[in-house]
């Protein structure tokens, strides 16, 4: 029997690298990410070879004809063609113009599409380019149905034309999506008037990569446009990496002279210009400097300033300091507790003061003068609102208060409405209820999550700020707790005797030497080696720094203390990137502790079903906030389930929620804040010495409830514990609220 040989296909061979040049149709779309910058499609090509392609298509659909161009690469889910360039092709048959209409246009079905060509034949994408009023000659198309149509196929010819612009000008492909997904039909006007734009509004494009593509556009170097645009950016760059609300004129000088690329004289005489055009905000500083804002941070600063000044001075002090006290005398009977003196004076304030500040670190006192707060209102018939920065710092006000805590986001009622997409719904038109606000962990509140808040405390309300000064300053822009301190005209308690419970903690006693720039107590080796005690000093050899925290959490930990390494034992570092880093230990515990987790296949993450994962911003619909760690329990298709601490949220991987996901066994210090762990491995590493400073050891020290252990050596930590002098953060909202509250 002859078996018939059937036609064989030649086999597709990408080698990983080369680039390719191909023309193919889109069969399926497996992904794509909310802002359309990212797909995963399943194409073939006209001699029937299957293959994927990735990139930025989400302006195109299947059963679409590209013309793409791109490089082979190698990923987890086999090689894959990067796309760099892709076009519609438009076909010339009548049969292929019929198939395109039908797929392009909604509203043309394939006997309407047959019509339109059947009519204008070669000639219908002219008639659709430059005549679509012809369109009413086909029986169907209404005069409305013609404006649907004429507008939609305008619409694809005019995102066509940008990307022909915008590449033809040098701009990648995947750039180009990025700056149409987020300009729409402005994306060409920016780009030629204001091309520097791109740096504040593109996330991964900073002002070199916006200086190139402005002088790709034609603008010189000593543009006027390009050097006030660096000037702005120097100050934007100071408000986001370090937390200024201003700089020294010196300074911004030099810092936009090292950005541009020239002189400081031809930077400094555009100073004048961007301030008359109120783009910046100029002042002399009270050791008579002058210095530079940029115009809405200025307005903050003052906001906040003048908010407290209306709160403080909105009516008479609310109640007698006399009955406060027998007030809380008896409520330290009733909770049997005695508070000391200094506590009872923060109570005292706290029930009669508009404004007050009380501060304290670790085993001082503060969550009991809550406690005793919440019950004096109660007794009073007032209305009592606990609120802090994140949600497990207002998860774990509430566990130990036992009365309702929010973040202050869900306070303030943050939400859509038709005027301000993602705004509060609480503020000056819509002011949050009369009652007591006290604001639990405020060293993170920064300076404009401050303005919506008091913008929203109506003037009847009291307001209680709560928080260790003395701890890591805000990650947004201000120093806000420590600038109402030092304005010395608002009334602060600092407490500062660590209760004898307390005391006996060597995490607490610790925490306490290492603020007043002391060495720790390191207990000795047999005492360690036989774990009676809480605190712990491990100094590795640098190259065994990641193998001994490997097994700190895998081994030592859970079987001395019996802790869950998943869940009880966080590890806290300073930096991301490098030995000793965020990411490359959460890499190793997730390997060690979850190896066989479902694998989920998502862009270059590698999470896994089983794995601690963090929240990294706020997500109001879900109720899941900035700093909240969750568990993976199931992944099915395109949805994982979460478990945020009893909480089960679904997160959709075509809707790109896990870009807001991170592995969490490893977290830096800064995302650590509001939150307290079990046990908490601090690593301090020489080669990190020159981010170490006194309050991020503390920070991170206070983090820990039961078992601290430092991994460092004692001249690095020494050196950590001395530099009590961290980066100065410029602001002078201390200055202005004195200012404000000097006022008649």
């Amino acid at each position: 029997m002859v078996t018939k040989q059937r036609n064989l296909i030649p086999e597709f061979n990408p080698i990983v690298g080369e680039q390719m040049q191909t023309t193919a149709t889109i069969r399926n779309i497996r992904f794509t990410s909310s802002d359309g910058t990212f797909c995963i499609m399943d194409a073939t090509t006209r001699k029937r070879n299957n293959f994927t392609m990735v990139g930025p298509l989400a302006a195109f659909k299947v059963g679409d004809e590209l013309r793409v161009s791109g490089v082979w690469v190698d990923s987890r889910y086999g090689v894959q063609l990067r796309v760099q360039s892709a076009e519609v092709v438009i076909p010339t048959t009548n049969l292929g113009l019929i198939s395109f209409l039908s797929s392009q246009i909604h509203g043309i079905g394939l006997r309407l599409a047959e019509r339109i060509v059947d009519h204008f034949g070669e000639n219908t994408i002219d008639v659709l380019d430059y005549h679509p009023e012809r369109l009413v000659e086909i029986k169907g198309i209404s005069p409305t149905k013609l404006k649907l149509i004429s507008e939609e196929w305008q619409e694809k010819q005019t995102t066509r034309q940008v990307f022909v612009y915008l590449q033809g000008h040098g701009l990648t492909y995947e750039l180009s999506a990025k700056l149409v997904a987020h300009y729409k039909d402005r994306v060409i006007p920016v780009l030629q008037q204001q091309p520097y734009l791109l740096a504040k509004d593109i996330q991964g494009i900073g002002f070199r990569r916006a200086d190139e593509i402005a002088q790709r556009m034609g603008f010189p170097l000593d543009s006027p446009i390009r050097i006030e645009a660096g000037i702005d950016y120097a100050l934007y760059e100071a408000e986001q990496n370090e937390g200024h609300c201003y700089l020294p004129v010196g300074k911004l000088v030099e810092s936009a002279s090292e950005l541009l690329q020239i002189s400081r004289d031809k930077v400094a005489p555009y100073m004048d210009a961007l301030t008359k055009k109120h783009t910046l905000r100029t002042e002399i500083d009270a050791n008579g400097d002058l210095i530079v804002y940029r115009a809405h941070m200025w307005r903050l600063e003052n906001a906040v300033a003048n908010e407290i000044a209306r709160m403080y001075k909105a009516s008479d002090r609310t109640g007698s300091s006399t009955a406060a006290l027998e007030q809380i005398r008896r409520i330290e009977s009733e909770m049997g507790i005695a508070l000391s003196e200094t506590q009872r004076k923060a109570v005292q304030l706290a029930l009669t003061e508009k404004f007050m500040v009380i501060t304290g670190g670790p085993g001082t006192g503060k969550t009991t003068l809550v406690k005793v707060f919440v019950a004096a209102a109660h007794e009073d018939e007032r209305n009592v609102f606990l609120a802090a920065p994140t949600g497990r710092a207002a998860k774990r006000l509430e566990e130990t208060t036992g009365h309702e805590a929010k973040t202050i986001h869900r306070l303030l009622e943050y939400g859509y409405r038709e005027d301000a997409r993602g705004a509060f719904q609480r503020n000056k038109d819509n002011p949050l209820p009369e009652g007591i606000y006290i604001i639990d962990e405020s060293s993170m509140v920064d300076l404009m999550l401050m303005r919506s808040l008091l913008c929203a405390i109506p003037d009847a309300a009291q307001i209680v700020f709560v928080g260790d000064v003395d701890q890591l300053p805000s990650v947004g822009c201000g120093t806000v707790l420590k600038d109402l301190i030092d304005s010395n005209a608002l009334p602060v308690v600092r407490l500062d005797t660590v209760f004898r419970q307390a005391e006996q903690s060597l995490i607490v006693k610790n925490a306490h030497r290492i603020n007043r720039g002391e060495y720790p107590v390191v207990p000795s080796h047999e005492e360690m080696a036989e774990a009676k005690c809480e605190f712990f000093l491990i100094n590795p050899r640098p190259e065994n720094t990641e193998n001994v925290i490997e097994r700190l959490v895998c081994e030592k930990i859970p079987e001395r203390f019996h802790l869950n390494p998943k869940t009880d034992i966080q590890v806290l570092c300073p930096m991301r990137q490098n030995t000793g880093g965020v990411e490359h230990i959460n890499q190793i515990l997730q390997e060690r502790l979850n190896p066989d987790g479902l694998k989920i296949p998502y862009k270059n993450a590698d999470f896994r079903v089983g794995d601690r994962v963090m929240q990294l911003k706020n997500d109001y619909d879900r109720d899941v906030y900035n700093g909240d760690i969750g568990t993976i329990l199931e992944y099915n298709a395109n949805n994982a389930l979460i478990d945020f601490d009893g909480k089960c949220v679904e997160y959709s991987k075509s809707k790109s929620d896990f870009d807001n996901l991170a592995l969490a066994y490893a977290c830096t210090v800064h995302k650590s804040q509001g939150s307290e762990y079990p046990a908490v491995i601090c690593v301090f590493l020489k080669s990190q010495s020159f981010m170490l400073q006194r309050n991020l050891v503390y920070t991170a020290l206070t983090r820990a409830r039961k078992i601290a252990i430092f991994i460092t050596d004692p001249y690095t930590l020494t050196r950590a514990i001395q530099n009590d002098e961290p980066a100065r953060r410029y602001t002078q909202l201390s200055r202005r609220i004195a200012a404000a509250l000097a006022e008649p």
